[in-house]
């Protein structure tokens, strides 16, 4: 009985050290994706357009846990964002921040001059369309609320939502490249 209490126990500690893994507070993160910003300094997933303002993507992040939000405050300006990562915590989390930033610079101009605008584009892998428009809302599989960024990035159909009633806007991806081969609801 005491053998069996000594693990729980045991158990118990480790749970509790690997909840946060990854993310320390003292540590200086980066915007995995260009972060749609709604009123009340609050970034969403969901609203791709109806989102008035950004964060770049590689902008230089603390991050700072406390229950079901994370507050995202940009080094150079100390503006602090709020994040809702509900109950999956770090899953939810490295969808939109990543410990090494992001090749950005590494990307022809005219990728770059898209992630900009935060637009995809024929042609575009899906780290750059990532990069440019954030996580879709929903792939092949279903909502991505509950996925990883790697269960994303395997899927080849995108779709964004444009606004609470409008239309929503997809990125098809050839399965053989990985590249966009097929936009809907983009404009020009």
């Amino acid at each position: 009985m005491r053998k069996a209490v000594l693990i729980l126990n045991m158990i118990f500690a480790l749970s509790l050290l690997t909840t946060n893994i990854g993310y320390c507070e003292g540590d200086i993160y980066y915007a995995r994706c260009n972060l749609k910003v709604i009123k009340g300094l609050k970034i969403t997933w969901v609203n791709w357009q109806g989102a008035p303002t950004f964060m770049p993507a590689n902008a230089k992040l603390r991050v700072i846990k406390a229950g079901d939000n994370a507050s995202l405050v940009d080094v150079n300006t100390e503006s602090v964002y709020l994040l809702d990562i509900g109950a999956q915590g770090d899953i939810f989390l490295e969808k939109f921040v990543t410990k090494n930033p992001v090749p950005i610079n590494m990307f022809t101009p005219e990728v770059q001059s898209n992630i900009q605008k935060t637009v995809a584009r024929i042609g575009m892998t899906k780290e750059q369309v990532y990069i440019a428009m954030g996580p879709p809302a929903v792939v092949i599989a279903g909502k991505t609320y509950n996925m990883t960024y790697e269960q994303i990035m395997s899927s080849d159909l995108w779709v964004y939502k444009r606004r609470r009633f409008g239309k929503n806007i997809g990125v098809a991806f050839d399965p053989g490249s990985g590249r966009v081969n097929h936009t809907e609801g983009m404009g020009r």
